[in-house]
């Protein structure tokens, strides 16, 4: 294409028509307008771009902390379905201890009752044998007294014999009781100090995933901090360049991807540790 300025210009008319300067002024501010578009166009896929990306690990990091959160409740979940299988496995056992103390209570009322019909039984053979032996003679008296004393020595026999075998049966019984409550108790520590062991082992595990995060969180703002660094950095460059009449200045170790702050910086200068 013919350069305007090579092209022989009409003869200017008194009060109309442009001259070859002004048209050759307007051809270049045209090309000096279409390249700033197409500069404005590629900066704006950059920044289209990187906003692109930085979303995508955005949402990499949502579901990396959602994962997170479901093992947790997950856990807890099953720390409380045992906690709770152990809670009614206890009420069972006391279930059956109050189960066994009834049943205990019931035979002790039941031997009280047989007692009781013993005595009223005893007590109505010795009226009728008083009965009896008032119509006997003199002789037969005798004979009823010696006899009324020795059913009384057998009585009085009988009924410390049956004293003592309720007191032993007691005895037996309340230890018996004891040695199970006890058992019940050591039983219950354990199971106690286990569980605190596993409480303890889980909040361990929860304070060190904490810990890990706010590692996490702090390198992350570290990061941010030296990209927002590089990033002022480069828009003081990049405001420097795009000054009228200036060429661009590209600063020793930095390599520029992008304008306003929104690429990331290749640098000669070291990185922080991830």
């Amino acid at each position: 294409m013919a350069d305007v300025s090579q092209v022989a210009s009409p003869p200017a008319h008194d009060g109309g028509g442009m001259t070859n300067s002004q048209m050759q002024a307007n051809l270049t501010g045209a090309k000096e307008a279409r390249k700033r578009a197409e500069l404005d166009a590629q900066l704006l896929a950059n920044r289209i771009a990187l906003l692109k990306q930085e979303e995508e690990k955005a949402w990499k990091k949502i579901e990396e902390t959602r994962k997170r959160a479901n093992e947790i409740v997950e856990l807890r979940t099953q720390n409380e379905l045992k906690f709770n299988a152990k809670e009614e496995s206890y009420k069972a056992k006391w279930q059956s201890i109050r189960n066994a103390q009834a049943q205990n209570t019931m035979s002790r009322e039941q031997a009280k009752a047989m007692r009781d019909e013993t005595r009223r039984s005893l007590l109505d053979k010795k009226q009728q044998n008083a009965q009896n032996t008032k119509h006997q003679s003199q002789q037969i008296l005798l004979q009823k007294k010696a006899r009324e004393e020795a059913d009384h020595d057998s009585n009085k026999q009988r009924s410390n014999y049956l004293k003592q075998m309720k007191d032993e049966a007691k005895r037996r019984m309340e230890e018996n009781q004891l040695a199970q409550m006890e058992k019940i108790r050591e039983d219950c520590e354990a199971r106690t100090a286990q569980e605190e062991a596993l409480r303890a082992r889980t909040d361990s595990l929860v304070a060190k995933m904490e810990k890990e995060e706010m590692e996490l969180i702090q390198r992350l703002q570290n990061t941010q901090t030296v990209q927002r660094n590089a990033y002022e950095e480069l828009e003081a460059a990049l405001g420097q360049s795009t000054q009228p009449g200036m060429a661009s200045v590209r600063k020793p170790g930095i390599r520029v991807g992008a304008v306003g702050g929104k690429m990331p910086l290749e640098t000669d200068e070291p990185r922080p540790a991830a």
